[in-house]
């Protein structure tokens, strides 16, 4: 059994104005399949993330009612996180924003949050942002942040607003709010593992990481060292509405995780993965991370 921690399945880039409101509104996504995907792949779970991007690129990926409408159509095997963007076009509290996701929160609409500073061009320790830990805390809503992975161009992610070193303030702010740093916060890795062993309310995945096989590697060698192989999760981070595409991306990742990696650990001398810690990647960690065991 698997459980996809982080995607964006029905949730592309969209517009202002042309959000979609329902699954049934998006004719290229197909709900039979989807739960006749889940029976295929062993699926426990699948969290689904909204990305707020309206403050620089004026658009989503994805939408509250939609992903909202796609949880509660499966509540027991998907998870949506909200998206929001903490400062408005003046550079001050998003307080439109911060209204919606306490609302979304509080009533389990939606079981998680989305920040993304790069992107939205603000700093994760900006006190305008507080607010909206402090929404997640009250709700026990976990904090996913893409601050890392900055593959784009600068103009579009600047990487000043991405290093780890700025969670370290917040995470201890809001210590009863668990934050996860997408993508083991590429490419300031080890600066993440010191954030986390100094706050174990912090976790982090390796979605997209693959295409890095002996870096991945050696962070999973490192994550060991430091004891923190508990708090790392799986995702594919697939963007799009096709089930068939999101479940050869699921296939491909679980099956080079089981049957590549352990050899690459090996062939540089470090210590392979049990089945258990592999068993924790794909499943089990992200299981306690959501309280399902």
């Amino acid at each position: 059994m698997i459980i996809d921690g982080h995607s964006h399945l029905l949730a592309e880039y969209v517009r202002v104005g042309e959000l979609q409101q329902h699954p049934d509104e998006v004719p290229e996504f197909d709900l039979a399949a989807f739960d006749a995907a889940c029976e295929e792949l062993d699926l426990q779970l699948m969290v689904t993330l909204v990305q707020d991007m309206t403050r620089i690129h004026g658009g989503w990926q994805g939408g509250h009612p939609l992903v909202a409408a796609f949880q509660k159509l499966r509540p027991d095997k998907v998870i949506g996180l909200a998206g929001a963007e903490p400062l408005d076009g003046n550079d001050q509290l998003n307080q439109k924003r911060l209204e919606e996701v306490e609302a979304l929160l509080e009533s389990g609409s939606l079981r998680g949050l989305v920040l993304t500073p790069p992107y939205g061009n603000f700093y994760a320790n900006d006190p305008a942002c507080y607010p909206f830990y402090a929404a997640a805390q009250r709700a026990g809503a976990p904090v996913f942040m893409h601050h890392s992975a900055q593959l784009a161009s600068l103009l579009r992610a600047p990487l000043k607003y991405a290093r780890t070193w700025l969670l370290d303030q917040v995470a201890a702010d809001f210590p009863k709010c668990t934050f996860l740093i997408e993508h083991m916060g590429f490419p300031w890795t080890e600066e993440l593992f010191g954030v986390m062993v100094s706050c174990p309310n912090v976790w982090t995945d390796i979605s997209m990481s693959r295409a890095r096989p002996h870096l991945l590697a050696w962070n999973l060698t490192m994550a060991r060292d430091y004891g923190l192989l508990d708090r790392i999760t799986w995702g594919t981070d697939y963007v799009g509405k096709w089930v068939d595409q999101w479940v050869p991306a699921v296939k491909a990742d679980v099956e080079w995780l089981r049957a590549e990696l352990n050899p690459i650990m090996k062939r540089c001398g470090w210590p392979e993965l049990t089945d258990e810690e592999m068993d924790g990647l794909l499943r089990a960690n992200s299981a306690r991370l959501w309280g399902l065991e």
